[in-house]
């Protein structure tokens, strides 16, 4: 077993705003206005061996709208291994796809969202790809990665805990602009 190996992971959910709420009452609605309207359809024009068709119809439109709705409940999960950073995301807690993985040795810039002596302006430029995430609670607890992925630019806001910034000042000191505080073997600070 190594000693200095580093490992850290860390659950972030999305926060549902008020236009999410809205979005979802709307799409349960609009889905059950469809559901309704596919069921009364056959009695209509009276044509009695619709109503399976139609409830298997309907049945599709409701699953259809849960899988959507459920769909909108969004986590990220932050890992680090060493030197190799990971984003996943996570929705309706069951279905996980890769967002970003690489190392942070590669990482161009990591510094607080509203560090006035690292703006994220000096990074945006027009090929740059951005990517949100982050639970939109606190802003303050807000950073930014500045790398490149492949030819293209790319702008990662993320929430870091200490231990998440104390690894990756660990391989990047010169381009994380996080700094912690040096501690004597007694306890006390410097």
């Amino acid at each position: 077993m190594f000693v200095n190996d580093v490992m850290a992971e860390k659950l972030v959910k999305k926060a549902t705003t008020s236009k999410d709420r809205v979005c979802k009452c709307l799409i349960i609605l609009f889905a059950v206005l469809l559901i309704l309207l596919v069921l009364i359809f056959p009695l209509f024009f009276g044509i009695g061996y619709l109503f399976l068709l139609s409830g298997a119809i309907g049945f599709g439109i409701g699953f259809g709208c849960y899988y959507y709705v459920t769909g909108m409940y969004v986590e990220y999960e932050y890992c680090i291994v060493n030197e190799n950073f990971s984003i996943d995301v996570i929705k309706a807690r069951t279905r996980r796809s890769p967002l970003y993985s690489g190392s942070v040795k590669d990482f161009e810039m990591v510094a607080k969202l509203k560090d006035a002596n690292h703006p994220i302006s000096e990074f945006q430029k027009k090929d740059t790809l951005a990517v949100n995430c982050v639970s939109g609670e606190n802003p303050d607890d807000e950073w930014y990665i500045a790398t490149k992925m492949g030819k293209n630019n790319l702008l990662i806001t993320f929430e870091p805990d200490e231990k998440f910034l104390k690894a990756m000042y660990r391989y990047n000191p010169r381009n994380v602009m996080y700094r912690p505080s040096a501690v004597k073997k007694s306890g006390k600070k410097e």
